[in-house]
This record gives structure tokens, sequence and C-alpha cells, in this order.
């Protein structure tokens, strides 16, 4: 009996270690994200984490032959989640938002190509996401709701309060100054901004927005250029079905997007 009750026990104690040592090992897997090729094609970068882990870290390598990779050290004070690294359009400068100190709260980050010389360039109140460099590299805009946190269906949303949410938060486009480090919202405060780009002169963007509030309207979104000295809207298409992506060509001449039926997006940045 008691040579029975080993046999029986034996391969379900094997099992049990097998299964932890496949846990231990997914928990390894090196899971990559967020990749942005520079301009020139010489640097690659990317966001990396482990599925046993939350944090998630820049990476930055020359695309030559056997060169190293270099993790971005930005300063930390507890667990870091960086995410949409964007480069500049001379590609010696790369911009990521980082949480690094800040429990829910991104600020934008900028790096040298070889990623030294971390410096913060915000100090945003808000949600944000998808930095994109003006073509002259004087400024960067970017997604931000004022005043948001927590994280809605389509982009984040504000956070709750009381039995019925009063507060109405729009996602606009900001636009940040290199130089000065001055921060202005450039969209109309009643559109509620999805996606955008800018003209090849960085003086409009194209967007796909809808009136607030917040992202209910994502439906009937229309293709919008915003004038970002005036700060003033115009809807230059409307579609049938939903539209996203908008993109200007580079002689200004004509803009591409995507339209079609399309289902909620979970987790879209």
């Amino acid at each position: 009996m008691k040579h029975v009750l080993l046999a029986l026990l034996f391969p379900t104690m094997l099992t049990a270690k097998t299964t932890q040592q496949l846990t231990e090992q997914l928990g390894k897997t090196v899971l990559y994200g967020d990749v942005a090729l520079s301009p020139d094609g010489a640097h690659v970068a990317w966001v990396q984490s482990t599925a046993a882990s939350t944090s998630k870290q820049t990476y930055i390598r020359e695309t030559s032959k056997d060169a190293p990779v270099t993790l971005v050290k930005i300063p930390i004070t507890r667990e870091r989640t960086d995410f949409d690294p964007a480069w500049s359009s001379d590609s010696k400068t790369l911009a990521v938002f980082s949480n690094t100190g800040e429990k829910q709260q991104w600020q934008l980050w900028l790096v040298n190509a070889d990623g030294s010389n971390p410096k913060k360039f915000t100090d945003l109140k808000g949600y944000a996401a998808r930095p994109r460099w003006s073509h002259d590299g004087k400024q960067i805009a970017f997604l931000y709701i004022e005043g948001a946190g927590g994280g809605g269906p389509l982009m984040a949303a504000p956070e709750t309060t009381g039995v019925i949410d009063t507060a109405i938060h729009n996602q606009r486009i900001a636009v940040l100054d290199v130089t000065t480090r001055q921060l202005r919202q450039v969209s109309p405060e009643n559109l509620h901004i999805y996606d955008y780009d800018w003209s090849p002169d960085d003086k409009t963007f194209v967007a796909t927005g809808a009136p607030g509030p917040g992202d209910n309207n994502w439906w009937i979104a229309q293709i919008y250029t915003i004038d970002i000295a005036k700060h003033n809207a115009i809807s230059i298409y409307k579609p049938s079905l939903q539209v996203a992506v908008p993109r200007w060509s580079p002689d200004g001449k004509s803009i591409a997007f995507i339209e079609g039926l399309m289902a909620l997006p979970k987790n879209v940045r």
C-alpha cells in the first residue's frame, strides 16, 4: 500500500514542480512594445518589460550590426512605466512619457539618441499620450486631458466623484515649446480629439474628433483641420462610418486616413 501511495504522489509532485518551473520561465518572457525607428534609420527605441513585472522601461540601440542595447536611465524612485517613445525630425532626441516618481502621473522626458542626459520637460496634471515632434524640431504636441486620471474605454477619462460625475474633460491637443517649456492647448475646448498629425509647415493639425463630453461620440468623429495660432477647428470630412489615423502628405496637398466599421478598441493610445 505504501508503494502504491508513493507511486500516486510522485507524478503529482513532479507535475507541481514542473508547473512552478514553467511559471517562473514564463515570468521571464521579455515583452516588446511601442517600437520607434528614428527618421534617419540609425537608431531604434522600444519599451521593454517582462511577463512577471509591471515595470516598462525604454531601450535604445543603433541599427548597425552588433550594436549594444542601452537602457534609458531615467531617475527611479518607484516602479517605472514608460510609453510612446517619439523621435525628433533630426533623429538626435527621443521624447518618451514616464511616470517615474509619480504614481499614475506621466511626464514627458527627453533624452539624447544614445540614451544619455534624460531631462523632464513637463509638469502635467492629467493624462497625456501620443507625443509628436514638429517638423522643425522646436515643438512637441501630444494628446492631453487636463485634470484627468484613470482610464476610459477608448482613452483616459477623469475619475468619477460621487454618485454622478459632473466633471467633463475633453481630450485636446497640447503643444510644448522645447526651448521655453511653455505648454498651451490649441484645439477647441468642446472638441474631443482622438488622433492628429502636424501639417508640413507646422501651422495646422489634421485630427479626428467629435463634440464631447469625453469620448462618448467616437462613433461620429469627423476629420478636422485645426489652426494652431487661432485655435479653431474646421470640419473637412463627415464620414458615413468611423475614421482614424489621419496623416498629412509631405507636400501638404493631401490627407490620408482610415474609414470603416470599427469595433471599439481596447487600451488604445
